[in-house]
């Protein structure tokens, strides 16, 4: 039975039995990550405001559809699982799948795409490659499955990133240009760093972040994995984790309490991601140190 989201001009309907569904908003973008059954044929209708990036990450075979009325008959393999369709674009056709349909869609919030776009994108691309935005959707969908209090800066990093290379497959010449080098100084560096660890109690956006060192968020973005190989949501986690090593060994303040004050925002968020970084609980890391 066909789930149909519809309003005068845009509309969403599939057909087949969803059978998982995570929806995670953010300013940036909404992250959807979808499993459906439904065998052999699925039916699909789609327009809506935003551009949409598509992964469809296991089930998909092929797709015949029409996109704003042209014709298209694709086939999707592990290599070639990327779509995107900008705003307004309809498409209405039907996939081979089977049994099960596993797919992420990333909704771009219409204000936040055009201000950074620099030129409209008219065309949908459907069935494409990129290394580079598959690992990012991969580790975009695993952030998204537990969301801490800097997964708006991580979402609005990342969005940043698809768009710049989705410019560039548009265009035509991805594999033409060469990114400028920009590399932050140490002194920057050393200035970002203090501001980071003086609010990691406080929420860090990208726009602040990059006005400590005085430049642009696209730039600072760019600069930023240029100077240290990671992210700037990495490099915030990183020190939260440090700052709770050692409120953990140098104070006896209650997990909660810890949690808080490195800049989690709750303990569950703060036992996993301190998991996940020194594979131990933060317990077992305090009774391992102050036994």
């Amino acid at each position: 039975m066909a789930e149909a989201i519809t309003t005068q001009r845009y509309v969403r309907s599939v057909s087949g039995k969803l059978i998982s569904s995570q929806i995670t908003d953010t300013e940036s973008m909404r992250i959807e990550i979808l499993k459906r059954t439904s065998r052999p044929k699925l039916q699909w209708h789609f327009r809506q405001p935003e551009f949409t990036l598509f992964w469809f990450r296991k089930g998909c075979a092929t797709l015949r559809a029409t996109v704003d009325g042209r014709p298209i008959d694709c086939s999707f393999k592990a290599s070639g699982n990327l779509a995107f369709f900008p705003a307004c674009v309809e498409i209405e056709g039907e996939f081979d799948v089977g049994p099960e349909l596993d797919y992420a869609v990333v909704f771009l919030d219409p204000i936040f795409a055009r201000a950074r776009l620099k030129f409209e994108i008219e065309s949908a691309r459907v069935a494409f490659a990129h290394d580079s935005l598959t690992r990012g959707l991969e580790e975009l969908c695993r952030e998204a499955a537990s969301p801490d209090n800097v997964f708006d800066l991580f979402a609005e990093g990342w969005a940043s990133q698809a768009l710049a290379h989705i410019s560039r497959i548009a265009r035509g010449d991805e594999f033409q240009r060469k990114t400028p080098r920009n590399p932050l100084s140490s002194r920057r560096m050393r200035r970002l760093e203090e501001y980071v660890r003086e609010n990691l109690a406080e929420p860090l956006s990208l726009a602040a972040m990059s006005g400590v060192v005085g430049l642009s968020k696209r730039h600072f973005l760019r600069a930023f994995k240029e100077t240290t190989g990671t992210t700037p949501h990495r490099f915030v986690l990183r020190l939260r984790i440090e700052e709770a090593k050692r409120r953990l060994i140098e104070t006896g303040d209650a997990m909660t309490e810890v949690a808080f004050a490195a800049g989690f925002g709750s303990s569950q968020q703060f036992a996993t991601s301190f998991r996940s970084a020194t594979g131990v609980t933060p317990s077992s890391f305090r009774q391992r140190y102050c036994a």
